[in-house]
């Protein structure tokens, strides 16, 4: 059995894990498509995920499984970048600052199992401070993953081997993907519009990260690697 190139693997991992942790995140209940609930109204989130328990379990596992793909790949492409060439610090810092945000929305999917737990009115109350600290998680998480995205992107923009405009735009929707974290957390009357426009400018870097990951696919493995 041949051994499979660690770029070909990590631009598979980039491609697929922001898809897999997407569309479950779509289908989760509480969310956008299942038993609808806005992220400030903590007992209707509780009860749609109590109430549809095996599907939220299946959905954050998924979840969970996805964001640490697109940690794997990130990862990859940030080895290769610190090899040689422009945007070596810019781009290793980036990185482990989405590996803090991406770290951080993954236990707040872990707060769902949890959660998804909680049947009668009782169990639903006492879980409210649960759901409340996975928020928090979330919140961290989104303003790290939004501001490692900008510096990982900037770094990429210096190098000739990436589209400086791409990466510019990616720079542009990873700042506003924080910056609608932080307003969320100022503006509490405005805390759900401004998740939601944070959850749909990740979209957008559902997209960068695929690009991403068909660059990386067709990058040989440095010398160093073999």
């Amino acid at each position: 059995m041949g051994t499979i190139s660690v770029n070909r693997l990590a631009g598979l991992s980039l491609i697929f894990g922001p898809i897999i942790a997407f569309i479950f995140f779509l289908i989760e209940p509480g969310g956008l498509l299942i038993d609808s609930a806005d992220v400030s109204d903590a007992v209707g989130s509780i009860t749609a995920k109590g109430s549809n328990a095996a599907l939220t379990n299946v959905t954050n596992i998924a979840i969970i499984l996805g964001l640490a793909l697109i940690l794997s790949g990130l990862y990859a492409l940030m080895r290769n970048v610190t090899l040689q060439g422009n945007g070596k610090a810019l781009v290793q810092m980036g990185f482990f600052m989405i590996f803090v945000g991406l770290t951080g929305w993954i236990l707040s999917g872990g707060m769902d199992f949890i959660l998804a737990d909680a049947q009668t009115s009782e169990q639903i109350s006492r879980s409210v401070s649960v759901y409340h600290a996975g928020f928090a998680f979330l919140y961290a998480g989104g303003i790290a993953l939004g501001f490692g995205g900008f510096i990982f992107a900037l770094g990429l923009s210096t190098r000739e081997d990436f589209n400086r405009i791409i990466s510019l735009l990616a720079a542009l929707i990873s700042l506003a993907v924080m910056v609608f974290f932080v307003i969320a957390i100022l503006y509490n009357d405005g805390l759900d519009t401004f998740i939601t426009l944070a959850r749909s400018f990740y979209v957008l870097l559902v997209i960068w990260y695929g690009y991403l990951g068909v660059g990386l696919m067709n990058r040989p493995d440095p010398d160093l690697w073999q």
